[in-house]
C-alpha cells in the first residue's frame, strides 16, 4: 500500500511537470501565444495522466493466519472475500424491498453477518468452527431475500402470494437472530450449533419452493 502511494505521488509530480514543459516549450521554442500554449499544455497534462493511471490501492491487509488455525491464509482470505460479496449482495437487495420491517430485518442480517465476517479476519480459526455459515446460511439467505424481493414486487398479490410473503419474513427474522446469536457465541469462543437450525430451514425452504 505503501509503494502504490509513492507511485502515485511520483506519477503526479511528474504528470505535472509534464505539463509546464509543454506550456515552456509551446511558448518560448514554437512562439504559441499563453493562452493557446496554456490550453495545449493542459490537454498535454491529461494525455499523461490518462497514459499513466494512477496505481490502484489495496485496502486489504495481510491475513495473519496462526499455524493451529486449522486452514492456509489463501483459503481463509477467499472464504472471507466470498462471503464479504455475499453480504454485500444481501445488503444491495434492501432497496427494493417495499416493506421498511422488513428492509430493516434484512439490513439485520447484512450487519450480524459482516459482524461474523469480521470475527474471521480476527480469528481465522473460526472459519472452520463456523462451518454451516460459511457453507449453507449464506448462500440460503440470498435465495431467501431474492425470493421475498421476487414476490413482493409482483404485479398482482394473491392470496397464496400474500401467504409466501408471510412465511418468508418469518424466516428472515429466524435468519437475523441465529446470525446474532452465531457471532455472540464465536466473541465467547464458543459455537452454536447449526444443524439443526440447517435442517428445519432446509424443509422449510423446499416447501416455499425455493
Amino acid at each position: 500500500m505503501a509503494e502504490s502511494k509513492t507511485k502515485n505521488r511520483v506519477r503526479s509530480v511528474i504528470t505535472i511537470l509534464g505539463g509546464i514543459g509543454f506550456f515552456i516549450a509551446l511558448k518560448t521554442l514554437l512562439g504559441y501565444g499563453t493562452i493557446l500554449a496554456m490550453l495545449l499544455a493542459i490537454v498535454g497534462f491529461i494525455a499523461l495522466r490518462i497514459a499513466w493511471p494512477k496505481e490502484k490501492k489495496d485496502d486489504r491487509t495481510k491475513l495473519e493466519v496462526a499455524p493451529d488455525a486449522g486452514i492456509h491464509p489463501r483459503d481463509a482470505q477467499r472464504v472471507i472475500d466470498e462471503c464479504t460479496d455475499k453480504v454485500r449482495e444481501i445488503r444491495a437487495m434492501t432497496i427494493r424491498i417495499k416493506d421498511n420491517a422488513v428492509a430493516e430485518e434484512v439490513r439485520g442480517i447484512a450487519r450480524a453477518a459482516m459482524n461474523i465476517v469480521d470475527n474471521f479476519r480476527k480469528d481465522p480459526k473460526d472459519i472452520k468452527r463456523a462451518r454451516q455459515f460459511v457453507n449453507y446460511y449464506l448462500d440460503a439467505t440470498v435465495k431467501i431475500v431474492t425470493r421475498y424481493v421476487e414476490l413482493s414486487n409482483a404485479q398482482v398479490i394473491t392470496p397464496e402470494v400474500e401467504k409466501s410473503l408471510k412465511k418468508v419474513e418469518e424466516i428472515v427474522q429466524s435468519i437475523r437472530k441465529t446470525f446474532e446469536k452465531q457471532h455472540e457465541m464465536l466473541l465467547q469462543d464458543d459455537l452454536l450449533d447449526l444443524d439443526t437450525e440447517v435442517e428445519v430451514l432446509k424443509k422449510t425452504m423446499k416447501l416455499e419452493g425455493m
